[in-house]
């Protein structure tokens, strides 16, 4: 009897080392070097309002469904539309739907950290047509190849445990099969109760674990600050510094019983959604507006004197932040959201240089604690846009694309180069940056 539970015991103990043992030899057998899935071209303004358009599509028949049976119709468009918005928000994932005549071969690359075993986790899947509900019938994981026939049951009971409320298995249970018409699948689908609650917690979850814990909540009260400065001075002339100041004061104020870079980094998410009047939210995700009306900002706050140079400083704030958290953005959707209200004004250097401040701005907001407590200091003060703004004389703007060309040659050129330099010393010699400790 000894003996037994001696061999017991000396098993119970291997167990780690087991299990440690067997997880990184499938890492070394499954992980590759190269993506199965490439990186895709940035999505644009179509691609996201198609998207969303299907998604919407999708919720409208799901609420005027009656707890009778509908069907979903998705394009292989539609479904590279939905991959690619996927990449937009995570940058480290990229993947792939093809349709033939039965089946749907789906493909997914996700970017690891570094490791000895390889930087790309792939897996493609194949969805034969079924009309008892919706299975996965193979699998390749890296050069491995079997049966999925698992896979969608696991993945939906990890979703109960992130969602919670067994969300997932009852969404993956109302789908009762699928049939293929060319290029468009046929989903019969009898969504469970409350299929309209289920999926926007399930929508709350998944954008909140994009994020640090209690983060939304931060973003939030700094929110409600703006939009209750907002309402006091909607008619005034201001500064955004009339904004940005007492925002880096409460900062500091909570900063001092917790962390100044966290406070930082949700007072900027907070001041990215407000001053766009929510259409930065609609790229980042509903950090404030899921359960939260949002407030309409006031038209005449502006930096150097100008409205469009505020955002210019705010919205490349809010995407060095956004790169910073790992969420994927395409630069160029942002130009395009910016130039739009610009009237094709032409290239600027002074738009430029509101776009690099609000880079070194967050920067030095998040670098570390010290840097982040030293710019909230800062601020608070010398209470002047002068402090965070350099000064835009001398800069030129308006410049059609062939006047750039003959003046500056490309992005890529000399001149440019030394241009771009000089904007980069402006900033350096802004107060919060050349000030002692600043």
């Amino acid at each position: 009897m000894f003996k037994v539970l001696r061999l017991v015991l000396l098993l119970f103990l291997l167990l780690p080392a087991l299990f440690v043992a067997v997880t990184v030899g499938l890492a070394f057998y499954t992980l590759e070097n190269e993506p199965l899935v490439p990186e895709k071209p940035p999505v644009n303004y179509a691609t996201i309002v198609a998207g969303k358009e299907l998604l919407k599509r999708v919720n409208r028949q799901i609420e005027s469904s009656h707890k009778g049976q509908i069907t979903v119709v998705i394009t292989e468009t539609e479904l590279e539309n939905l991959a690619r918005m996927g990449a937009h928000t995570f940058d480290w994932f990229s993947a792939e739907s093809k349709f033939d005549s039965s089946s749907i071969h789906s493909s997914v690359s996700l970017r690891l950290p570094p490791n000895p075993a390889g930087d790309y986790f792939n897996m493609s899947v194949q969805l034969d047509e079924s009309s008892e509900g919706v299975h996965i019938d193979r699998v390749t994981i890296g050069p491995a190849d079997f049966s999925g026939r698992w896979l969608l049951p696991l993945m939906a009971r990890i979703g109960d445990v992130v969602l919670q409320d067994q969300q997932a298995t009852l969404l993956l249970g109302s789908v009762r099969g699928f049939q293929l018409d060319g290029s468009t699948a046929l989903l019969s689908v009898n969504p469970p109760p409350n299929a309209k609650a289920h999926l926007k917690r399930a929508v709350r979850k998944l954008q909140a674990s994009r994020f640090p814990a209690a983060e939304q909540a931060r973003v939030v009260h700094y929110y409600d600050l703006l939009a209750g400065m907002g309402n006091q001075w909607r008619h005034s002339h201001l500064s955004f510094n009339a904004y940005l100041t007492p925002l880096m004061a409460e900062a500091q104020s909570r900063g001092e019983l917790g962390s100044a870079v966290d406070e930082n980094r949700a007072a900027m998410w907070a001041m990215a959604i407000y001053f766009s009047n929510g259409a930065f939210e609609a790229l980042l995700g509903k950090l404030v507006s899921s359960d939260h009306r949002l407030s309409r900002s006031p038209e005449y706050v502006t930096l150097g004197g100008r409205q469009d140079l505020m955002l210019h400083f705010i919205y490349s704030a809010g995407i060095t932040l956004a790169t910073q958290e790992g969420i994927g953005y395409a630069a160029g959707e942002f130009k395009e959201l910016l130039d739009s209200g610009d009237g094709g004004s032409g290239f600027s250097f002074a738009d430029l240089a509101a776009d690099r401040a609000g880079i070194r701005f967050v920067e030095a907001a998040t670098a570390s604690e010290p840097d982040a407590r030293q710019l909230q200091q800062s601020i608070v003060n010398y209470n002047s846009e002068k402090a965070f703004f350099p000064g835009i004389e001398g800069m030129s703007e308006g410049l059609s694309e062939a006047q750039f060309r003959r003046l500056y040659g490309s992005t890529e050129a000399e001149e440019y180069g030394h241009q771009v330099r000089l904007i980069d010393e402006r900033i350096a010699r802004l107060w919060i940056y050349s000030a002692p400790g600043g």
